[in-house]
C-alpha cells in the first residue's frame, strides 16, 4: 500500500517547481531535458552534472542528498530521476560516507532502504526503525508491506492447490506484522493492514485444516465450510 500516493505530484514536476534545483544548473538541465523526452541530452548533461558533484565538499554532498530525497518521499515516479548513474555514482557514495560517519542518524539508512537498488534494503529499513521509532512511519509501513509481499507470493497460487510457503515461517511473518502494526499512527493504514493481516491469517489456518484432513480441492473445500475469499467465487456447486 502507498500512502497518499493519488495526492502525490511526479518528481519531475516537483524538481522543476523547486528554487532549489537553480543551485545545480547541470542537474536542472538534465531534469529539463528529461521532461521533454530528450534522453541522449540529459544524460549528457547528468554526466557534468556528476563529474562536478564528485568534486564537491562532504557537506555539498550531504545537503544535495538531504534535498533529492527528501523530495523522492513526496513524489511519485522517482525513477525518471533515479537512474543508474546518479544512483552509482552520487547517491549512494554519499549515503555510504554518511552512514560511516554518523550511524544513529536513521535518515540515510531510511533513504537507502526506501530508494536505492541492493540487496539489504530490508536490513537498512529495520535499521531506520530501530534508530528513529515511530516517528519512522514510512519506513514502518515498507517494511509491512514487504513481508505482506511474502505472503501474497505463499499464497498467490492457493486455489490451485499451490501453497508455496512454509507454514512456520509464515506464521513467524504474521505474528511480526501484528507486532509492527501496533506502531501506525495512520487510521487508514492500521484499517489497511489489520485487513491484510487477517486474510492471510485465516488462510492460513483453514490450509492447516484442509491438509489434516487429507482433502482434495481447497478450493471446494473453502466452499463446503463456508470459506468465503474473493477467488472462492469462481467455485460453482455442480
Amino acid at each position: 500500500m502507498k500512502e497518499g500516493v493519488a495526492d502525490l505530484i511526479d518528481i519531475l514536476t516537483n524538481l522543476i517547481q523547486d528554487k532549489t534545483l537553480d543551485i545545480y544548473p547541470h542537474f536542472k538541465e538534465f531534469c529539463l531535458f528529461k521532461e521533454k523526452g530528450l534522453r541522449k541530452d540529459a544524460f549528457r548533461s547528468l554526466n557534468l552534472f556528476i563529474n562536478e558533484a564528485e568534486a564537491w565538499q562532504p557537506k555539498q554532498k550531504k545537503e544535495f542528498a538531504h534535498w533529492l530525497f527528501k523530495l523522492f518521499e513526496e513524489s511519485v515516479d522517482i525513477h525518471d530521476v533515479l537512474v543508474h548513474p546518479l544512483e552509482e555514482n552520487i547517491l549512494k557514495p554519499i549515503l555510504d560516507e554518511w552512514l560511516y560517519e554518523n550511524p544513529k542518524d536513521p535518515q540515510p539508512y531510511r533513504w537507502y532502504g526506501l530508494f536505492l537498488k541492493t540487496e539489504n534494503h530490508l536490513k537498512y529499513l529495520e535499521t531506520a526503525l530501530r534508530i528513529g521509532g515511530k516517528s519512522e512511519q514510512k519506513v514502518l509501513m515498507a517494511i509491512i508491506n514487504y513481508y505482506l509481499n511474502f505472503l501474497n507470493f505463499s499464497f498467490h497460487h492457493i486455489s490451485e492447490d499451490a501453497y508455496l510457503g512454509d507454514i512456520s515461517e509464515d506464521q513467524d511473518i504474521v505474528l511480526k506484522i501484528e507486532n509492527l502494526s501496533k506502531e501506525i499512527t495512520n487510521v487508514d493504514s492500521r484499517k489497511y493492514v489489520a485487513e491484510s493481516v487477517n486474510y492471510y491469517k485465516n488462510l492460513l489456518s483453514d490450509w492447516i485444516a484442509f491438509k489434516n484432513e487429507g482433502k482434495k480441492g481447497f478450493l471446494k473445500w473453502c466452499a463446503d465450510n463456508g470459506k468465503e475469499y474473493g477467488w472462492t467465487n469462481s467455485y460453482y456447486y455442480e
